[in-house]
């Protein structure tokens, strides 16, 4: 399949290249994991040197936990949205070499 054939701008074929790549969304996903720990063991050592403030550092891990649980929804919908371009593209592949023959 000719993909010039889609119409695609230069920034939808770099997405179409890279949809097959599940471990680039993946890869993304752990670092915003990692960041988020890294940022609560901040705000706990901060919280046990400091022995103060323990309503806001609660809600700093409150804020925290809510974000990454944003961002991992996030990175599960772009997965999907890889997925369904796969599966168009594979069909207007098959459309495309159907209609050769």
């Amino acid at each position: 399949m000719d993909i010039r054939k889609l119409g695609l701008t230069e920034t939808e074929s770099r997405i179409l290249k890279r949809c097959t790549d599940a471990e680039l969304t993946r890869r993304r996903m752990r670092q915003a994991l990692v960041a988020a720990a890294v940022f609560a063991a901040l705000l706990i050592a901060v919280g046990w040197v400091s022995r103060s403030l323990p309503v806001v550092l609660a809600v700093a891990l409150l804020y925290i936990a809510v974000t990454t649980w944003e961002k991992l929804a996030y990175g599960r919908g772009v997965l999907s949205y890889k997925a369904i371009i796969t599966k168009l593209v594979r069909r207007l592949g098959e459309l495309d070499g159907g209609s050769a023959s």
